[in-house]
């Protein structure tokens, strides 16, 4: 089965869907690159870890929540592909002849 990644930021999702979790995690770090460049510096400048959690693994119930700062909920869902395979397959209607009863 295919699936694609949703990613949903304080309960508006993002326009496009992403066909790995990985890619959905650098949209969420290129959308927020300038506040985890920040707290990066902060980090190092007072010894402190990171507040930011945006490379944590993928859960395996498919939803997974990353961290940015206080006020940004940020979701990534794994939602399965549904397709149904248009046409190759024939209508199972029977036909009839009609007898020719002259």
């Amino acid at each position: 089965m295919d699936y694609v990644y949703i990613v949903v930021e304080n309960g508006i999702a993002y326009p496009v869907a992403y066909t790995t979790y990985d890619l959905a995690v650098s949209a969420v770090k290129t959308t927020h690159k300038e506040e985890i460049e920040h707290q990066g510096k902060e980090a190092a400048e007072t010894g402190y870890t990171m507040e930011t959690e945006v490379d944590v693994p993928e859960h395996a119930s498919g939803q997974t929540q990353l961290y940015i700062e206080k006020g940004i909920n940020i979701l990534i869902s794994k939602l399965p592909i549904k397709s149904t395979l248009m046409g190759g397959k024939r209508s199972k209607k029977r036909t009839t002849r009609r007898r020719d009863t002259r």
